[in-house]
């Protein structure tokens, strides 16, 4: 497991479980606790199988299921489409608020929320977050790009090009390192894959030779590459610490953050609209990237119960050592810990959006945002 001490508002530590508290979330008692007995609760995921969050909830079921008092059983349901947009909004519009409906969200859920992107009907300040699992972002290069460090960016040898999803997804992040780094006009993003699975697999088929993956994809599908010589990572996007300045990724002390590679470029410390702005989404982003929420009107029980769940989950070592892969040594969020991190999001500066918005507007000729 991580453990730096810079990261406690972000990376919470496994909380301690005493007293009756224990007793009802080691051993449930479903006498005590009705509202889930003999009940299943539903984990919308508003995309496909097989992906990063879909894989993250799976393996969260059946310990969630095991720790919530009445022990129900909690069901899968995917929604695909628009970049989660479609079954995030589902979720708000059409399922009751009665405490057996969840839903799943990833940081493609969020940047639409954050930036004002029109077809978003949920607000995620409104909901009431259950457990949240920080995740980082590497990016990466080939061998065959002549890039062999981040600073090799500013004079590319070769062209340069970077499979993305959608300038109004997670892919702001990107921008905004590239606009902070100031290389955006040496790379050619190609918009349109269906998302990080589908940009790797064109990276590893020649199709695109820089990538980006989360912290967890990177951990258990580009590593092997770079241990191969197929792969060169060049930074990760970093985590925002207490002091309000962008660190290095924990669970990847090794690279280099974009703040690091910023200094070695230009010679001294990034500053600006562009570096205010990619400080909020890095810190929102990363801190909430993939969360599991409540209807903020679902009865207390459930609410109280589920947290309940939660927390006795990640005091499960069984949960901690076989979600080692999956959780890609971030440690989950609950509690105020996680409450901090949703207070992060309602506090964004609304000039800084503005920013972000005029920024995709003028660059990438992003329309429908509000």
């Amino acid at each position: 497991m991580i453990k730096n001490q810079s990261f406690k508002k972000l990376m919470v530590a496994p909380v301690v479980i005493s007293g009756a508290m224990a007793t009802v979330a080691s051993g449930v008692n479903a006498d005590d606790h009705n509202f889930f007995s003999d009940e299943n609760v539903e984990i919308l995921i508003p995309f496909s199988a097989g992906g990063g969050t879909d894989t993250l909830f799976r393996y969260m079921q059946s310990y969630m299921s095991e720790h919530t008092p009445g022990n129900p059983t909690f069901q899968i349901l995917n929604v695909p489409g628009g970049g989660s947009v479609l079954g995030a909004n589902e979720y708000v519009i059409l399922k009751e608020p009665n405490g057996y409906n969840t839903l799943a969200t990833s940081a493609s859920t969020t940047i639409p929320f954050m930036i004002g992107q029109e077809s978003v009907e949920y607000d995620l300040r409104d909901m009431q977050p259950i457990i949240g699992v920080p995740n980082g972002v590497v990016m990466y290069t080939s061998p065959d790009s002549g890039i062999e460090e981040a600073t090799d960016l500013q004079n590319p040898s070769e062209e340069l090009f970077l499979g993305a999803t959608s300038p109004t997804g997670i892919d702001v992040m990107t921008l905004l390192a590239l606009e902070v780094l100031d290389v955006k006009d040496n790379i050619e993003i190609i918009f349109g894959y269906e998302g990080a699975g589908a940009s790797r697999t064109a990276f590893m088929q020649g199709e695109t030779n820089l990538d980006y993956q989360s912290g967890s994809s990177y951990q258990n599908n580009v590593t092997p590459l770079v241990e191969e010589g197929s792969a060169v990572p060049l930074f990760s996007y970093g985590f925002l610490g207490e002091d309000g300045d962008i660190v290095r990724d924990p669970a990847f002390p090794e690279i280099p953050s974009v703040k690091e590679v910023y200094v070695d470029m230009h010679g001294g410390e990034p500053s600006g609209k562009a570096w205010d702005a990619y400080k909020v989404f890095v810190g929102v982003v990363n801190g909430l990237h993939k969360t599991l929420w409540l209807h903020a009107d679902a009865p207390s029980e459930a609410a109280e119960d589920l947290r309940e769940g939660a927390i006795a989950t990640i005091n499960d070592e069984a949960f901690i050592e076989g979600g080692a892969d999956v959780l890609g040594g971030y440690t989950p969020l609950v509690g105020s810990e996680l409450e901090a991190a949703i207070n992060a999001l309602a506090e964004v500066d609304e000039s800084t959006l503005e920013w972000v918005r005029t920024y995709l507007e003028e660059e990438y000729d992003v329309t429908g945002l509000k």
